[in-house]
């Protein structure tokens, strides 16, 4: 990506359409684009697709892959229609697209998972990945004590700090000192989603710290940035991550998340 000519970058940004959307008339839905737009239309080819999404240092599957999941946080439902489509393209599986939907309503609440959903099967459908005869499998049936020694365990990589498996008599205590909601973040967020097979934890915390940097969460950040790196997502990825959101989220949001990125490096280099 040497050349740094409006042609070249024009020609990345092409390139990058015709993967997304599947056809090969890149030129003429750019030409659209700009028809409709003008030069928002332009930033979309040029700077989103041809600066951004064209760079080395995150596959186009994993820039899908946060796109969607900022997208459906943000309840962008019209642009979903067409990244969900890119997401397939791009060489993710119908079932992991569902599945950021399904982890989405643990981080940006069931409303916007919902909406998402009904818009990602729409597009499936479409594509021919409806369900088998309509109808996708519902959730795991565990018991609670199931639910809790899933969660306590997989809370317990992203905290580093030893979690006890066990169900606690009063969830009033709580395990992660929030009382009956950190009980609940247990055994529904870490025992019932995180747990689930559908992606590796690598791909969830892809998808955790694009909704919380889309939603503006910094605090939360501040726990899921260095569980991302625990859980296999390299500190170049991150900083691939970041400037997708400058595009999706938008500048301000991109740029909380990349200083709590640099409080955990330089905590890391002082520890």
């Amino acid at each position: 990506m040497s050349d740094g000519s409006h042609a070249a970058r024009r020609a990345r940004g092409l390139d990058v359409l015709t993967t997304l959307s599947g056809r090969d008339d890149a030129e003429a839905q750019a030409q659209r684009l700009e028809d409709a737009n003008g030069a928002l239309g332009s930033f979309v080819v040029d700077y989103a697709l041809g600066d951004l999404w064209s760079r080395p240092g995150l596959s186009r599957r994993d820039r899908s892959f946060v796109v969607i999941s900022v997208l459906a946080a943000l309840n962008q439902t019209n642009q979903l229609k067409m990244h969900v489509r890119g997401a397939i393209n791009h060489g993710m599986t119908p079932e992991e697209v569902r599945e950021v939907m399904t982890h989405m309503c643990g981080y940006a609440g069931f409303p916007r998972a919902l909406d998402a959903m009904r818009v990602t099967n729409e597009v499936l459908e479409k594509m021919g990945h409806a369900p088998t005869d309509g109808k996708l499998p519902p959730a795991e049936r565990l018991s609670d004590a199931e639910r809790w020694k899933r969660g306590a365990e997989g809370l317990s990589i992203i905290t580093g700090r030893p979690i006890p498996t066990e169900r606690p008599t009063d969830d009033s205590k709580g395990a992660v000192g929030l009382g009956p909601l950190g009980a609940a973040a247990v055994d529904f967020c870490f025992g019932d989603i995180w747990a689930r097979s559908q992606l590796p934890r690598r791909d969830r915390s892809l998808l955790v710290v694009s909704v919380l940097a889309a939603l503006g969460r910094q605090d939360e950040l501040e726990i899921h940035v260095p569980a991302a790196i625990t859980n296999g997502v390299t500190v170049p990825e991150l900083e691939e991550m970041i400037l997708m959101y400058s595009a999706y989220a938008g500048f301000p949001f991109a740029v909380e998340c990349r200083n709590v990125l640099a409080r955990h490096l330089k905590a890391q280099e002082n520890s």
